[in-house]
């Protein structure tokens, strides 16, 4: 019998694959970067977070959130969970002031409604780079929001107190001003191209818990390498462990 393992997948910097299919008119499960994500949920039952840009620039063109097609009967299964990121990749909420980052987090909000409905919403975060705004817990409340993911770094914390960064190395979570973190495991294009290796470090999680969070970016998914990776490492803790999808 199996042992079960708890998992957390998402993406970063979500932005030009929505563009592309409002532009195009493609199907999510036709489209390049959204087939993957509903190809681990139809094999692994695995759900996807997306963490998503408010604007970016495509083809020398500023474009925005506010373009993104409806897709609400696109949606239905809930094998993708929408969360906000950052307004764009050059600022990440940690560089403003707080009133700023809430506006910034609201507006990715207000379209994330639009197109994909509050049945969507995803209830863990990763803010572009590994942004702690614990100081908008009760912004953050509103939107169902209980936790926010930190660093994959050795440190744990950029922010929080050495008693919670210390929770966040030793146990992979903690809870700080009323709200949860958790620790960011690995990232896809950092794992080993010898799954062996992979399994190592996976395991090595395993004996202190039993849930681990993976994540990798948009743009990284369209190397067929990262693809692989990403392919194979999940097939690899299917095989070995009941792989139990957390809810984004």
């Amino acid at each position: 019998m199996k042992n079960k393992i708890y998992i957390h997948f998402s993406v970063d910097d979500v932005f030009k694959s929505l563009i592309e299919v409002t532009d195009k008119k493609i199907p999510l499960k036709k489209h390049w970067f959204f087939s993957q994500i509903y190809k681990l949920w139809k094999k692994y039952n695995i759900r996807t977070g997306l963490y998503i840009f408010y604007k970016g620039k495509i083809n020398g063109k500023i474009r925005y959130l506010t373009e993104v097609k409806n897709l609400k009967k696109q949606l239905k299964n809930n094998w993708i969970y929408f969360g906000p990121h950052a307004l764009d990749f050059k600022s990440p909420p940690h560089k403003f002031k707080i009133n700023d980052q809430k506006k910034h987090i609201k507006k990715i909000y207000d379209q994330i409604y639009r197109f994909a409905g509050q049945d969507n919403l995803a209830k863990k975060v990763r803010l572009h780079e590994y942004s702690e705004s614990f100081e908008l817990q009760n912004l953050f409340k509103k939107y169902k929001v209980n936790t926010l993911f930190s660093t994959d770094k050795n440190i744990g914390s950029h922010r929080l107190p050495k008693k919670y960064r210390d929770d966040l190395v030793f146990t992979g979570k903690t809870k700080y001003k009323n709200i949860y973190f958790r620790r960011t495991d690995f990232r896809i294009e950092n794992l080993d191209t010898d799954i062996k290796k992979n399994y190592i470090k996976f395991s090595n999680i395993f004996k202190k818990r039993k849930f681990v969070t993976i994540y990798s970016h948009e743009y990284e998914l369209k190397r067929k390498n990262i693809k692989k990776k990403l392919n194979d490492n999940i097939s690899l803790l299917s095989k070995k462990f009941e792989l139990i999808s957390v809810k984004p």
